[in-house]
C-alpha cells in the first residue's frame, strides 16, 4: 500500500465524552498512516493517547513518573515487584505465567531515570485484552507483599541454608542485576555520567540501584512509593494498533479507572543548579588481576544541555550529534580518533530520554593523564567548526539521516513510537511532537536558512561556552574485584558478629521460609483466575512474508513486496565455503575494514561522508548455521546490507559496489585504528553478553558450525584483536595480505544470493544493478564444505574476567529441525525458561536471568544463567531439568495446550520491512520453506504428552550426558567454586 492510498477514518471529535473519557484532540498523522486521539479520564485524571493505525500488532503501555528519592533502586525494584501478583490475579508471578501461555509479541517493564513503563503487545485481539487486563491490575492493584520485595530487592541469608557457620550473604534479583551492571565499564559509564551531570536533583540518583545502597531500602519506604506514584492521575497511557479506540476506553474505564478519584501528585524534579566551571572526578573500575592497565582508562565529558521540551533546540542538538559524531568523517569523531589519545569513542552523543538532556563524548583505551587534553580537543574542535561555519554538505547529510529515521518502520515498531511519544509527553509537552518529525525538520530547515549562524549558536551555547560540564576519568584497577569481594566479606562478617545466635537463627529461618514460600507452586484456584487462550483462538495462518525468487545473471534475487514507507533495503549473502583455513579468524576484521576503510579512489573519511549523505549505512556481518534437513551442514556466509530512501537508491547501489568490490586496505594508520576500535568493542561486550561468550566457548566442541561460531564471535576473537593491536607494527603486512586474500576470494558470482524489500520501481533498478555487478565477477562456484569436526564431549571450562556475578552455560547436541522431536524440544526450551529455570534460579536464588534454548538448525540444546550469584548450585539445577519435566511438569491436556500457545509466539511474530529483507534471505539459504514452517507449526500445535516425554527420554536425557559446560566469572569466584567441587568436576580456568 502506498502512503497516498491511506485515508483517515475519524470516529470521534474534540469535546466528545466516551466511556468516562473526554476527547481533547483528534489529529491525522499521514506519515504514520494513523489517527491520534488524545483524551483524559475525567474521574481518575488518567491521560491517554491512541494511535489508531491499520496494524494488527496492538500495544498498551502505562507510564508513571517515578523520580527516585535515593540510590536504593526503589523504582526498579518496584517495577519487578508490581508484576508479582495482583488483587484480581493473585498468582505469585503472573508476568511469567503470561510468558508461558500468551501470544504476546512484547511483554516486559522498564525503569528509566524518571519514569517506569509497563508495555504489552499482541497480534491477537483476545490475547491483547487478556494481557492488558493482567497488566492494568498489576500496576493499579498489586499485592506487593513483603516476600516479593525480598525476592526482587534484597534479603539476608546464609551461603549454606541451615548452617549458621557459613557466610552471611545478600540475595535479590535486582541486587544481582545491578552488581552485573556495576562490573561492566560501559554500564558504569552510563550510570555515572548521568549522575555526575545532575548531582543535585533526581537525575543524580540511580533509579536502577547502586548495589551498595540497595540493602538499605526498607519495605515501608517501598510501599509508600507505590501509594504515592502508581495512581491514574500520574499515568500516561499509550495505545497503538487497529482495535477501535472506543473498545480501549470501555475496557479501561469499566475495568479500572472509574474506581479512582483524581489526585494531586507532585512529581516535580527540581532544576539542576548550573555550574560555573567543569567538575572533575576519578572513578575506579575492575579489570582482570593479570591484565596490564596501560591504555585501559576511559575519559568521558558530559555537558548539561537543554530542557527536552524545547522542541527545535532538541532537534537541533540531534542534528549536531549526527554532524559531530555520526560517521567516521564527522569532525569531532575524527578529531578524537586521529589524536591517538584513545582507541575508541565511549557511547557518545545527545541524550534526550529525560527532561534534562545532555551531550556526552569520550574515549576508551586511553590514559588518565589525558583527561584535560581530551577536554581541550573537544573544545578546540567545536571552536573551529563555529569559526569557519558548519559544512553545508555535512549538515545536509545529518538532515538525510533524520529523514530516513522518520520514515523507517523498524522491528518492535509500536515500542519505537511509544518511546517517541513519552519523550515529550512525560514532561507535559505535546505528545505528538516527535511523531511530526517531518514538520519539525521543515521548521528547523527554515530557522537555519533564515537565521544566520543558527546551528553555530546552538553549538556555542550548549557545548563550547557551557561551563556545566563533568569530566569523568575511569581508571582500571586490577585489584578492584578482589578488594571489593574482601570488603563485602568483612562487612558481612562484622554484621554477623554483631548479631546474637537467636538473630542469626531468625535470619536463617526467614530465608528458608521465604525460599519455600517462593518455591511453592501456585494454588490451582489462583492459576484459574488468569485469562487464557485456547488453540482455537490462534490464527490458522501465521503472520508471514511471501518473497518471490527471480534469477539474475544466474543467481537468485528475492523480492518481498511489503509497504516500506519509501525505503529500499538490499542484502547480499556471499557463500564462504572453501575459504582457506588461515583466513577464517580474520573474517570479522574484514567485515569491519569493509565498513570503515576507504574504497575505490576515496579514503575512509570521504567514503563515510558519501555513505552518510546517501544511505542508511552499509552493514557487514557473518552467519553460521546448518540447514533444515541437516544441522551439521556447513555453509558460512558474509552478509552485506544497505538501505536508502527512493531518491537515493542509485547512489546507495554505487556505494555498496565500491565497498564490496574495491575495499581499500592500503591506509595502515586507519587499519590500526579499526583494530584498536575492534579490540575495545569486543572487550566491552564480555560482561553484558556473558552467557553468549560462555555458550560459544562450550559449544565449540560440538560441531564444525559451533567451532566456527566461537572463532568468529567468541573468546578467540577477543584474544585475536588483543594480539593484533599489540603486534600491529610487526604483523601489519601479514594482516593486509590476509585481508586482501579475503577480498579477492569474495568476488565470485557463484557465491552471491540477494534479497530486496522496497517498491516495484526500486526492484527494477536493483535487478539492473545486480545484472551489471554480477557480470563483473568471476564465475566459479563454491565447493561443498566437509563436516570434518571431531566432537569433544563432557568438557568443563571457565573463562575468568572481572565480573561480580557469574554466567553459567551448558550445551549439548540433539536433533535437527526436521526430526519428529524438534517441535517438542522447542516447546520445552520455552517452558523451562519461564517455568523450572525461572523458579529455581531467579525466584529462589536471585539470578537476574535464566533460559533454555533449542537451535533446530544447529541441533543444539542449551541451558544458561545470567548475572547469577551462584555457580555450583546452578549446575546442579541444570541437572534436575529432565526430572522436572518427567515428574512435575503439567502435561495435562490443558497444561500442554498453554505451553504450546506460549511457544507459538516464537514463530508467529510480525515482520517489519527492515527485518523482512534479512528474514527472507536467511530462510532461503537455510532451506526453510513456507511449507516446512507451516508443517513444523502444525506439529507443534498437535503435540501430545507422550511425545513430550519421549523427547526427554530419547533425546534430552541421554544426549545431555555429552554436555559441555562453561562458566564466565571472576577468577576469585571460579577458584572458590573449584574448592567446593570434587577434583574430577573442577572447571578448567583460562583468562579472557
Amino acid at each position: 500500500m502506498s502512503r497516498s492510498s491511506w485515508h483517515p477514518d475519524i470516529t470521534m471529535e474534540p469535546g466528545q465524552r466516551v466511556h468516562g473519557f473526554i476527547v481533547e484532540e483528534v489529529q491525522p498523522l499521514p506519515d504514520l498512516r494513523a489517527v491520534a486521539y488524545r483524551l483524559h479520564h475525567d474521574r481518575s485524571g488518567a491521560r491517554l493517547l491512541h494511535l489508531h493505525a491499520p496494524d494488527p500488532e496492538n500495544l498498551l503501555a502505562i507510564a508513571f513518573r517515578t523520580p527516585p528519592p535515593d540510590d536504593t533502586g526503589l523504582p526498579h525494584i518496584l517495577e519487578h515487584t508490581v508484576l508479582c501478583g495482583s488483587r484480581k490475579y493473585p498468582v505469585k508471578d503472573p508476568f511469567v505465567e503470561l510468558l508461558k501461555r500468551s501470544l504476546a509479541t512484547f511483554l516486559n517493564a522498564m525503569t528509566y531515570p524518571d519514569k517506569t513503563v509497563y508495555p504489552c503487545a499482541s497480534m491477537v485481539e483476545k490475547d491483547f485484552f487478556n494481557i492488558a487486563d493482567v497488566y492494568c491490575d498489576a500496576v493499579f492493584h498489586p499485592l506487593i507483599k513483603e516476600e516479593h520485595f525480598k525476592q526482587e530487592g534484597h534479603h539476608l541469608a546464609f551461603a549454606e541454608p541451615g548452617n549458621l557457620d557459613s557466610p552471611l550473604i545478600i540475595k535479590g534479583v535486582v541486587y544481582n542485576e545491578m552488581k552485573g551492571a556495576y562490573s561492566d565499564l560501559d554500564g558504569l559509564i552510563e550510570r555515572k555520567l548521568t549522575q555526575s551531570i545532575c548531582p543535585d536533583n533526581a537525575y543524580g540518583r540511580d533509579s536502577g540501584g547502586d548495589p551498595e545502597a540497595i540493602p538499605t531500602l526498607t519495605y515501608e519506604a517501598f510501599r509508600r512509593f507505590h501509594e504515592r506514584y502508581y495512581h491514574p492521575s500520574n499515568a500516561l497511557i499509550f495505545i497503538y494498533g487497529n482495535i477501535p479506540t472506543e473498545r480501549h476506553l470501555d475496557f479501561l474505564d469499566s475495568g479500572y479507572l472509574r474506581g479512582f478519584e483524581r489526585a494531586r501528585i507532585d512529581t516535580t524534579i527540581e532544576a539542576q543548579p548550573r555550574w560555573r566551571e567543569p567538575h572533575f572526578e576519578t572513578v575506579p573500575y575492575p579489570i582482570g588481576p593479570h591484565e596490564d592497565p596501560a591504555r585501559k582508562a576511559a575519559v568521558v565529558i558530559t555537558y548539561l544541555t537543554n530542557d527536552v521540551t524545547e522542541a527545535i533546540r532538541s532537534l537541533a542538538m540531534t542534528l549536531l550529534d549526527y554532524y559531530l559524531l555520526g560517521n567516521a568523517a564527522s569532525p569531532l569523531r575524527k578529531a578524537l580518533i586521529d589524536s591517538k589519545l584513545g582507541e575508541e569513542l565511549t557511547d557518545s552523543g545527545y541524550a534526550n530520554f529525560q527532561r534534562d538532556t545532555f551531550f556526552t563524548v569520550g574515549l576508551k583505551g586511553t590514559e588518565a593523564r589525558h583527561a584535560r587534553e581530551i577536554l581541550e580537543l573537544v573544545r578546540e574542535t567545536c571552536q573551529r567548526e563555529i569559526q569557519r561555519g558548519l559544512d553545508a554538505k555535512k549538515v545536509e547529510a545529518a538532515f538525510h539521516r533524520l529523514e530516513l529515521a522518520s520514515r523507517e518502520i523498524p522491528g518492535q515498531y509500536p515500542l519505537h513510537l511509544m518511546d517517541r511519544v513519552y519523550r515529550s509527553w512525560l514532561y507535559d509537552a505535546d505528545p505528538l511532537h516527535n511523531l511530526r518529525l517531518n514538520q519539525q525538520l521543515a521548521e528547523l530547515r527554515r530557522r537555519i536558512e533564515t537565521e544566520g549562524g543558527f546551528l553555530e549558536r546552538q553549538l556555542s551555547e550548549l557545548l563550547l561556552e557551557n561551563p556545566h560540564c563533568s569530566v569523568l576519568t575511569f581508571v582500571p584497577d586490577p585489584k578492584y574485584m578482589a578488594r571489593k569481594e574482601a570488603d563485602f566479606r568483612k562487612r558481612m562478617e562484622a554484621l554477623k558478629a554483631s548479631m546474637s545466635r537467636q538473630q542469626l537463627q531468625r535470619i536463617d529461618e526467614e530465608a528458608r521460609k521465604l525460599e519455600a514460600l517462593l518455591g511453592a507452586p501456585n494454588p490451582p484456584e489462583a492459576l484459574a483466575t488468569l485469562p487464557r487462550l485456547r488453540l482455537r483462538d490462534v490464527p490458522q495462518e501465521p503472520p508471514d512474508i511471501d518473497p518471490s525468487v527471480e534469477t539474475v545473471a544466474g543467481r537468485p534475487l528475492l523480492y518481498t513486496d511489503v509497504f516500506s514507507n519509501g525505503l529500499n533495503y538490499l542484502q547480499l549473502a556471499v557463500d564462504l565455503r572453501g575459504i582457506e583455513e588461515d583466513l577464517i579468524d580474520y573474517l570479522p576484521l574484514y567485515t569491519e575494514a569493509l565498513r570503515k576503510m576507504g574504497a575505490g579512489d576515496l579514503d575512509y573519511a570521504a567514503m563515510a561522508e558519501l555513505e552518510a549523505a546517501h544511505t542508511g549505512g552499509v552493514g557487514a556481518g557473518l552467519s553460521v548455521t546448518g540447514r533444515v534437513e541437516d544441522p551439521f551442514h556447513v555453509q558460512p556466509f558474509l552478509m552485506l546490507s544497505s538501505k536508502a530512501i527512493d531518491p537515493k537508491l542509485d547512489r546507495m547501489l554505487e556505494i555498496l559496489t565500491e565497498r564490496f568490490l574495491r575495499c581499500d586496505l592500503s591506509d595502515l594508520d586507519r587499519l590500526r585504528d579499526v583494530i584498536l576500535q575492534g579490540r575495545v568493542a569486543r572487550r566491552s561486550q564480555i560482561v553484558p553478553n556473558g552467557w553468549h561468550f560462555a555458550l560459544l566457548h562450550a559449544g565449540r566442541h560440538l560441531s564444525k558450525n559451533g567451532r566456527l561460531a566461537e572463532r568468529l564471535w567468541g573468546a578467540s576473537q577477543v584474544h585475536l584483536f588483543d594480539e593484533l593491536a599489540r603486534e600491529f607494527d610487526a604483523r601489519r603486512e601479514q594482516i593486509v595480505e590476509k585481508l586482501s586474500r579475503i577480498r579477492d576470494f569474495l568476488l565470485s558470482r557463484g557465491r552471491i544470493t540477494a534479497s530486496f524489500v522496497g517498491p516495484q520501481d526500486g526492484f527494477r533498478r536493483v535487478k539492473e544493478y545486480m545484472e551489471e555487478m554480477l557480470g563483473s565477477l568471476r564465475g566459479d562456484d563454491p565447493p561443498p564444505e566437509p563436516s570434518d569436526h571431531r566432537p569433544r564431549y563432557g568438557t568443563r571450562e571457565a573463562l575468568a574476567t572481572p565480573a561480580d556475578v557469574a554466567f553459567v552455560a551448558k550445551t549439548f547436541p540433539t536433533v535437527g529441525a526436521d526430526h519428529p522431536h524438534a517441535p517438542a524440544l522447542l516447546m520445552l526450551s520455552v517452558h523451562l525458561s519461564y517455568g523450572y529455570l525461572w523458579e529455581e534460579l531467579r525466584v529462589k536464588r536471585g539470578a537476574y536471568g535464566a533460559r533454555a534454548s533449542f537451535s533446530p538448525l544447529n541441533g543444539v540444546f542449551s541451558l544458561a544463567s545470567y548475572r547469577d550469584p551462584f555457580i555450583r548450585e546452578t549446575l546442579e539445577t541444570f541437572e534436575g531439568a529432565w526430572e522436572y519435566v518427567l515428574e512435575r511438569m503439567d502435561l495435562s491436556e490443558e497444561g500442554l495446550e498453554q505451553a504450546i500457545i506460549g511457544t507459538l509466539k516464537t514463530l508467529d511474530r510480525p515482520i517489519r520491512p527492515g527485518e523482512a529483507v534479512g528474514t527472507a534471505l536467511a530462510r532461503y539459504l537455510r532451506g526453510e520453506t513456507r511449507e516446512f514452517r507451516l508443517a513444523f507449526r502444525s506439529r507443534l500445535m498437535a503435540l501430545k504428552a507422550d511425545e513430550v516425554l519421549r523427547a526427554v527420554t530419547e533425546v534430552l536425557e541421554p544426549l545431555s550426558k555429552r554436555a559441555c559446560i562453561c562458566v564466565l566469572s571472576s577468577r576469585e569466584k571460579l577458584e572458590e567454586v573449584n574448592r567446593s567441587l570434587e577434583p574430577s568436576a573442577h572447571l578448567e580456568i583460562s583468562d579472557l
